[in-house]
This record gives structure tokens, sequence and C-alpha cells, in this order.
């Protein structure tokens, strides 16, 4: 087992509100907004395959997006 210091679990401890906080604010956003939701396309495995133009395209969208 590694034992923390108490300055790392300190920093942990900031980090762990930190990612918290970050998360509440973009689940608060999303639900505030909706119509900004990106639908994530899906298939059943072995039944179809998404040709490389699409999926470089809903990448670039994703990615793109701020």
């Amino acid at each position: 087992m590694v034992r923390l210091s108490r300055a790392s679990l300190e920093s942990w401890v900031m980090i762990r509100r930190r990612m918290l906080r970050e998360t509440e604010a973009f689940l608060d956003d999303a639900l505030r907004h909706p119509e900004r939701q990106i639908v994530i396309p899906a298939v059943r495995d072995g039944e179809a395959e998404f040709t490389p133009a699409f999926a470089g395209l809903f990448w670039s969208q994703v990615l793109g997006s701020s």
C-alpha cells in the first residue's frame, strides 16, 4: 500500500473538489440547454459499420466544439 503524505492528501482533496465542481457545472449546463446535446450514433456490433468519412465528420464536430 502506498502511503500519502499530508501535503499530497490535501492536494487530492483539492483536485477532487475541483472535479466535482466542474462536473456539476457541466451537468447543470446540459440540463439547462438540452438543444446542445450531441447524439452519439450507434449500431449493433457486426451489423454495420461507420464509413471513415462519417467517423471523421462526427469526431471533428465533437472535438472541435467547446
